[in-house]
């Protein structure tokens, strides 16, 4: 039995040959397919359609809900008005933004919310800090509020936010305040709404009680002292505990610092003031009143 050479696979004279188009593997992950002349068709694997599809239902649910929020909560329209109507109802006198010291708002911000001029209300990197925390700790608790979430608060929930239905009520109208007043008028509002204890509402009371001045006359040290007030006025209550109201004041004064609203040498030098309430054997005022 004799073996023949295979047939020639070249074409005939004359013939040009046209070379067949390879079509590629398909990949296992989402590809494109050929559908007929000039048409190309996305098909992605079922491992994928699934969180995909899971994803698109959470945020409609999510945008319904912040709509429903939106519309349901309060307006904010008459939140300004409301805060001098509480001043006149403590006898406090209303004080302008321009008639503060900056170095208030410089120590607030770095106790309270440091990315104050960077949010819309609602401080994301706080919210899952706050978060982790709460996972921790086991228990939810109040971290992660800015400043106009804290304004909102106290202006619409009566101070108490410590449930998540009320508190996600507390970030939509924070949303609200921001979208309608500048981030000056929120701070200012906050300022003369804020309670520094020792029965001084707003920073023209405080400024008074604890240091007998001005707003627009308070230095460094005075003002870190106030704003580690606003977290807790009974705690740090520089008559009741001035070891806790000095430690504090560190604090605001070290934040400050790593915010760059002060330097160090000016920080030591504030946290060497002296004040009355911090002298050895100092008496207290006859109206002073120390929680138990």
């Amino acid at each position: 039995m004799s073996i023949l050479p295979p047939a020639s696979l070249d074409p005939p004279a004359g013939v040009v040959a046209v070379p067949r188009r390879r079509v590629p593997r398909a990949l296992h992950v989402g590809h494109f397919t050929h559908a007929g002349r000039g048409a190309h068709v996305w098909r992605a694997p079922r491992a994928l359609a699934v969180p995909v599809v899971s994803a698109a239902l959470l945020l409609s649910l999510c945008a319904i809900a912040f709509t429903w929020g939106w519309a349901a909560t309060p307006t904010t329209a008459g939140l300004d008005a409301w805060v001098h109507a509480q001043d006149a109802r403590h006898s406090a006198s209303y004080t302008p933004l321009g008639h503060i010291s900056p170095l208030v708002a410089d120590a607030l911000l770095a106790a309270e919310d440091e990315r104050f001029y960077g949010h819309h209300g609602i401080d994301s990197l706080g919210l899952m800090r706050a978060a982790w925390d709460d996972l921790r700790s086991g228990h939810f608790t109040e971290g992660g509020s800015t400043l106009t979430a804290q304004l909102a608060k106290n202006a619409y929930l009566n101070g108490y936010d410590h449930t998540i239905p009320l508190k996600l009520e507390d970030l939509v109208l924070a949303l609200k305040v921001e979208a309608r007043y500048p981030k000056a008028r929120i701070l200012e509002m906050y300022l003369n709404l804020v309670y520094f204890g020792e029965g001084g509402y707003g920073i023209g009371q405080a400024s008074e009680r604890y240091f007998g001045t001005t707003p627009d006359h308070l230095d460094l040290a005075e003002s870190a002292l106030l704003a580690g007030l606003v977290r807790a006025p009974g705690m740090y209550d520089p008559w009741c505990h001035p070891d806790l109201a000095k430690l504090r004041q560190g604090e605001v004064l070290t934040l400050m610092v790593a915010d760059g609203f002060t330097t160090p040498a000016q920080a030591r030098a504030a946290a060497d003031e002296s004040f009355p309430f911090w002298a050895p054997g100092a008496s207290r005022p006859g109206d002073t009143y120390c929680a138990s």
